[in-house]
Parts: structure tokens; sequence; C-alpha cells
């Protein structure tokens, strides 16, 4: 989540110049719609504009200096007020059209027009978001991919279960990365033959680890429905056996095959996977998770990580993570505080949000200096970005304040810590946000 200068003319309007992190106002905004507006009547069916939705959930985001969800000006809108929501920056935030009459009980395709480019979410080129009707959650992993540009509009449909008469159509945000352009919902009556069931779940997962980072995955193929066909999997992974599986946890979609090679996987570690089949009329329930277990660490000195980027130097690219978002900046790094031989390109981005580190393959309880390299791209002032660092669970920075440590905005900062392995030959290195977002450049353990 990051404001970079070359990014930010499609997210706002402000002239250049303009304060753009701060407090936001002391109020969250209330909705400009009730959610009861009727829909429009037209050739594609009965459309809906989400500026007429009631929208809750209102979070400060203080990179903005403003609360989300946002009312956004979009040339390319349907909307004769040329306005769509940005509902980014807001984990739980809802839009509820409150007011979708339908003739007849039965399936109908909800089809969401939207537009977005990568923006802050440098890397995210899916954005979930969950879908309910009447207060049953239809699907809480709807994908969304990126369109490429915050005017360019594409849609996606899933088929839902309606009553005749008025019906409540919810979108539910699962994470800050949502959908930034939301223009409009239509509902049409599902054609005679076309696909409105599911597939069924995927059979016989199974996970085997190939190394130390690499879990490969294997499933029966779903069998297609009377009149659909089996489109894509999605693939689902957490620590935890008891998992939920939604957009939060999805580390690939769009598979056209039923198998997957996770190449992202923490050594030593054990993980619980789920996959869903995906047609015409939305996703399959989810698979059983299935655990495998990736190799042991391979026992080492020293690790070099660059947060949020690809790999400069010594500096490996950006691993070993857990939470945050990637944040890139093309602001002048300034000079001063940089170490001999240090590569200035590792102050270009960072990783911040609520995230951790968890370095492995180090002897047990050994003894090694922990260095982190810091920089406030964001803030020009005192006071805007507080967090704690913790190293497997000692506190080494309490209330940290990049600014005021490092003296100015894209001024690098560097900090040392002497820290022992844990029992695993472990690093557990957490940043939690107390005020706004943490946010670290990299990290070296030797």
């Amino acid at each position: 989540m990051k404001q970079s200068w070359f990014i930010l003319l499609p997210l706002i309007s402000a002239p250049i110049g303009t304060a753009l992190a701060g407090n936001c106002p002391a109020q969250p905004p209330t909705s400009r719609g009730s959610g009861e507006v009727a829909g429009i009547s037209g050739a594609g069916g009965t459309e809906y504009y989400f500026t007429d939705a009631k929208i809750e959930g209102f979070d400060c985001f203080r990179k903005l200096s403003g609360w989300f969800p946002s009312y956004i000006h979009s040339t390319n809108s349907v909307n004769p007020q040329h306005e769509v929501v940005d509902m980014a920056y807001a984990r739980d935030a809802t839009a509820t059209f409150n007011n979708v009459v339908v003739p007849n009980s039965g399936p109908y395709t909800l089809t969401v027009r939207y537009a977005y480019a990568q923006g802050l979410f440098g890397g995210v080129l899916d954005r979930g978001e969950g879908i309910s009707v009447n207060g049953t959650v239809v699907t809480s992993a709807m994908d969304f991919p990126v369109t490429g540009d915050f005017e360019k509009f594409q849609t996606e449909s899933i088929v839902a279960d309606l009553k005749a008469g008025a019906n409540t159509v919810q979108m539910f945000n699962l994470d800050g990365a949502s959908l930034s352009r939301v223009d409009t919902l239509t509902v049409t009556p599902t054609a005679a033959g076309a696909c409105i069931t599911r597939p069924p779940a995927p059979a016989n997962v199974n996970g085997l680890a190939q190394s130390a980072t690499q879990v490969n995955l294997a499933w029966s193929p779903s069998a297609s429905p009377a009149a659909c066909t089996v489109e894509s999997y999605d693939v689902f992974r957490s620590t935890n056996s008891k998992f939920t599986p939604s957009a939060d946890n999805e580390i690939a979609n769009g598979l056209t095959g039923p198998a997957f090679d996770d190449k992202k996987a923490l050594c030593n570690m054990t993980y619980y996977y789920s996959t869903a089949a995906i047609d015409a009329a939305g996703a399959s329930a989810t698979s059983a998770p299935v655990a495998a277990t990736t190799n042991a660490c391979p026992v080492t000195s020293a690790v070099a990580i660059k947060s949020g980027g690809p790999a400069v130097s010594s500096f490996k690219a950006d691993e070993d993570f857990s939470g945050g978002a990637e944040l890139q900046t093309t602001g002048t790094i300034q000079t001063v505080n940089v170490p001999t031989g240090l590569p200035m390109e590792l102050f270009q981005s960072s990783r911040t949000g609520n995230f951790s580190y968890d370095v492995k393959g180090f002897a047990p309880n050994s003894s090694h200096t922990v260095t982190l390299y810091f920089i406030e791209p964001t803030f020009d002032g005192v006071g805007s970005r507080l967090f704690n660092v913790a190293i497997n669970g000692a506190t080494v920075l309490s209330n940290f304040d990049i600014f005021l440590a490092a003296g100015d905005q894209d001024t690098p900062l560097v900090q040392k810590f002497s820290a022992t392995a844990n029992g695993n030959g472990e690093y557990l290195i957490t940043f939690t946000p107390v005020l706004g977002d943490a946010l670290v450049s990299g990290l070296q353990i030797k």
C-alpha cells in the first residue's frame, strides 16, 4: 500500500504539490446512497449504480488523508454522473443494494463492472471480493483480475438464486486491496440452457514437498455440470488446518489444469492447501485441506533481504514474509547515513502494513546481528507513522518513528540489534502498526 508519485494521477485529482498524507477529517462520511434506489431496465438486464448502494465500513487511509470507500469521478463510467465507488483501503467495507427486484424466483446472473490498475498495491493482480444474497454468502473469493488502467472497465459475473420480489445483494471487502473503481451491478435472468450449476469440489488433492521452498499440488479434474465447462481452478493456503479459504489466503487463480507448484513456501513449514473449481456459474465448494511439509531448512550463517522488491547486489528479492504489501517509490533518496557499499536501490521499495519475516536456516540458539534498513517515503513530519518491532518475541523498537529517528523524509536509517536464533534456528521479526502502517526497506542477519 504505497503512495508513489508516479501513480498518484490516476488515483486522485489533487494538483502537484498538494499534501497527500496526514490526518483524515474527524468524522467518517455517510453513504450518499440508501441502497433502496430501483434499478434501471436495459437490454443487458436491470442495472444498479454503486453510487446508489448503501456504503458502510468506512476506514481512514492516512496516506491519502481520506476516508474510504470514497466516490471518485470516472470518465468511462456508465453512471450518468460519471462517478464510481472506490472500495479500496477499507478491509470491512460493504456496498449493499436492498432493492434488487426480480419477477420470479430462480437463478440470475450478477455482473459487476469495474476497473483498476495496480496502483498502491504493486504486484496485486487480482482483488477478491465477497458476494452475499439475502444475508447468505454466495462466495468469499470472487475474482476480479486487474484491468490495467483505472479507466479500462470490464465485467465479472456470478450466478445466484434470487427470490421473487425485493432482494438484498451485498459486495463485501476481504482485504484492504479491494476494488478501486466499481461502476454497476447488472442483474439478468439466466438464459435457458446457460450454465447455472457450480462444479463439484476438486477431489483427490495431494501435496508433495519438492524442496525446502516448493510444494507441488495435484488433484482430479472436477466434472462439468450440464451446460457448463470447468474453466479454471483456484488454490488457497494457510498454516492453520482449520482455515476458511477466501481471497485473503488465495495464492493462485485462473489455473487451467488440475495442478499447481507452490514455489513461495518457507522451509520446514507445514502448509494446508485447498482448491476450488470455477465455471460460469461461479466457484465450487472448496476441497478439504491437505497438509504438506517442506524440507528442512539448510543451515546458513547470513541472510540479506530487500523488502518489497527484486534482488539488488547482495540482497535477495523479498521473501520469508507473511502479510503486508509492497511499497515502491521514485523519490530521491538522500545519501546521508548510507553505509559504504550499500546499494541505494535498497531504499526504493519497502514492505508495509502489519507483517512479519520468518527467516530460517540458522544453527539453533546461535547469535547474530540483525540489521534493519528504513526510510520514510511518505510522511514529511513526525508522529504520522508509529510501529513496534520484535525479534523472536522480544521488543527491540517501540512506537518507532522513522522520520523522527532519521531526521527527514527519504533519508536512510540503519538499526542494529544483537539477537539469538530460537531452538529451531529461526528469527521471527514482527512489525506491528501503532499509528498508520509499519514499514521496512530491508533486513540482514549475519
